[in-house]
């Protein structure tokens, strides 16, 4: 009689379950997922993805203008005359433009970077009424650029500056720019009020306190002013003869803070020309050149007369001056950068700020993946 082979059993035991083992079933599917009704755990905690997506979104908002920039045309749109910019909802603001006007070098800063050796300069255009600023490139400047007053870059609004607070400090309180005017024009708004409105030569618009001094230079036909240096004519009397000798008849004379002798004097026409050789001769320190009285005066101690300007000079009487004798009209007044004013950075070019739009890009996505980070997962 034979006998049945002993069934085969592992060393792990049997994979049947012990009620179809007693069956006699074979398997009929998976065992159940022990960990099936534990909910799965976030990446990472709601408010540190929360946080990270309010950063992202706060610096890509923070260059929305360098990205508007980067994504702009590159060809620049020519505005011309920089003086034709009063409308400021027709400026194309954060555009690549190119714009002409007068640079005033007189009031202009040189801006450096600390630890570099590049400097900038920063200064108006006249004629704008202290509304257009350029920022030039870094010198030194090309030639082209330097000979013509025809600037292009990146028009922005002043108040969007990081540094705008300090540069308007820093004009009004150590900035100042010197206005000429046209005499008969001052003459037609005296009296007018405590302050008067006046355009100056170079287009600017100016306002006067009342107590803003002006500078009047006035000089008389025929009357020269001739220097002698002091070594030479140490003696006020023996330069007084030297013009005298000359043919001169002196209108006054004093002693500079130069150490040279001035003599004022007046020659006949027909001795004119032969005296001031002579006079050029005796030293080639000799200076001539017309003789100019100056008078500083504040604008309420000014007034008009059919015969010229009656100024009252502080600490001392009243002067008349002779409409025809007036040669010049200044003043000096503070540079204030007012509201709505636009600078130019030269040289600034769409294709700069690409990088901008790459770190844009990027936020972006930053803050997507954190947006996803905080979406429940679905339960198994």
């Amino acid at each position: 009689m034979l006998e049945s082979p002993a069934p085969t059993v592992s060393e792990t035991g049997s994979q049947i379950p012990p009620e179809r083992q007693r069956d006699g079933g074979g398997p009929s599917g998976p065992p159940p997922d022990e960990f099936a009704g534990i909910p799965s755990r976030a990446s990472r905690h709601p408010v540190i993805a929360g946080a990270a997506v309010l950063l992202a979104g706060y610096l890509t908002f923070q260059i929305r203008d360098d990205v508007r920039y980067a994504l702009s045309p590159g060809t620049a749109i020519e505005l011309g005359d920089a003086r034709g910019l009063t409308n400021a909802a027709s400026v194309p603001g954060n555009r690549y433009v190119r714009l002409s006007g007068r640079a005033d070098r007189e009031s202009a800063l040189i801006l450096d970077t600390q630890g570099s050796w590049s400097f900038t300069q920063f200064f108006r255009l006249l004629g704008t009424e202290d509304r257009v600023f350029v920022k030039r490139s870094a010198d030194p400047l090309p030639v082209e650029l330097a000979e013509h007053d025809v600037f292009t870059g990146r028009l922005v609004p002043f108040k969007d500056l990081s540094f705008q607070e300090s540069i308007r400090r820093h004009f009004a309180s150590n900035v100042s720019a010197t206005h000429f005017f046209v005499p008969a024009a001052l003459e037609a708004v005296l009296g007018q009020g405590a302050s008067v409105s006046l355009t100056d030569r170079a287009g600017q618009k100016v306002t006067l306190a009342a107590d803003d001094q002006l500078t009047i230079d006035t000089a008389s036909p025929g009357d020269l002013r001739i220097e002698l240096p002091a070594d030479r004519w140490p003696d006020l009397a023996k330069a007084k003869a030297a013009v005298v000798d000359q043919g001169g008849q002196v209108v006054s004379a004093d002693t500079t803070v130069l150490h040279r002798q001035a003599i004022v004097a007046r020659f006949p026409d027909a001795r004119r020309e032969a005296a001031l050789a002579a006079l050029s001769d005796l030293d080639r320190r000799v200076l001539i050149g017309p003789a100019r009285t100056t008078v500083r005066v504040r604008l309420q101690d000014l007034r008009t007369t059919p015969a010229g300007l009656v100024a009252r000079p502080p600490g001392a009487a009243e002067v008349t001056l002779p409409r025809e004798q007036i040669v010049a009209v200044r003043s000096v007044a503070a540079v204030r950068i007012p509201e709505g004013a636009w600078l130019l950075l030269e040289g600034d070019q769409p294709r700069d700020h690409v990088r901008s739009v790459v770190m844009a890009v990027f936020l972006v996505a930053f803050a997507l993946v954190n947006l996803f980070a905080l979406r429940p997962r679905a339960r198994r």
